[in-house]
């Protein structure tokens, strides 16, 4: 005997089953400055290169606390926390870490005995000065004389890859990389020690040795006006 609908007792009648966790499925909109600042997070991996990527650490801890900050106003109604806290942590991590790595390779990069000194502040922008009609060295460069110096600077190609004894290091690689003709006050004469040879690097370079006056009248085109006798040679470990 057929029965209709209405005629079924209520428990012949069941719903279809639904899922248990649908139910609990709710969507929590992600603020957009919490994956950003895990990316930066990511990006300031390069701080441990170069001091520049250290800003993307200092934009992602900041962006990462904001974002933090706006989930917990939000009151469960944002999601993205776990992507905020590894920017936040990450980027704290790397600023502090890489800071402190660049800290202690400039600390440790001079060789013992040797006085820093900055290419461009202590030599190119002082140069020359006139005095009785003849040119001279700045009397703060002429007290370098015969002084053990560290300084950085960038290789002039010549065309020789290895085996170098020496070439001219340029204040900046604008002068090299095109061939064009540096300033006189931005070169000076590296001369290798007997047995010790160069490979040419277009990165910046570091140089240590005893620094001299060339004579000023035979200086010009690619002859520098000063000198270092060098007892170091390596990639610069930082660029400042």
């Amino acid at each position: 005997m057929s029965q209709t609908l209405d005629q079924l007792e209520p428990s012949a009648v069941r719903p279809a089953s639904v899922d248990p966790g649908f139910e609990d499925f709710g969507y929590k909109p992600i603020p957009p400055l919490a994956p950003v600042s895990a990316l930066l997070g990511i990006v300031a991996l390069s701080g441990l290169l170069s001091p520049l990527g250290l800003v993307f650490a200092l934009f992602g801890l900041v962006l990462g606390f904001v974002a933090l900050r706006q989930i917990q106003r939000a009151e469960g109604g944002l999601g993205g926390g776990k992507l905020a806290k590894l920017g936040l942590t990450t980027s704290a991590m790397l600023l502090v870490g890489g800071t402190a790595l660049h800290i202690y390779w400039y600390k440790t990069e001079v060789p013992e005995g040797y006085q820093r000194v900055s290419f461009g502040a202590d030599i190119s922008k002082k140069g020359f000065v006139v005095e009785d009609g003849e040119g001279k060295a700045h009397p703060d460069i002429a007290a370098l004389q015969d002084k053990p110096l560290f300084l950085k600077g960038f290789m002039y190609p010549d065309g020789q890859p290895d085996g170098i004894t020496s070439f001219i290091l340029c204040r900046d690689n604008g002068q090299c990389c095109f061939g064009g003709q540096p300033k006189l006050t931005d070169m000076i004469k590296v001369k290798m020690p007997k047995g010790m040879t160069a490979r040419f690097d277009a990165n910046m370079v570091s140089v240590a040795g005893t620094f001299r006056l060339r004579d000023l009248r035979k200086a010009g085109n690619l002859e520098p006006a000063f000198e270092l006798d060098a007892t170091h040679f390596s990639p610069a470990k930082t660029s400042y």
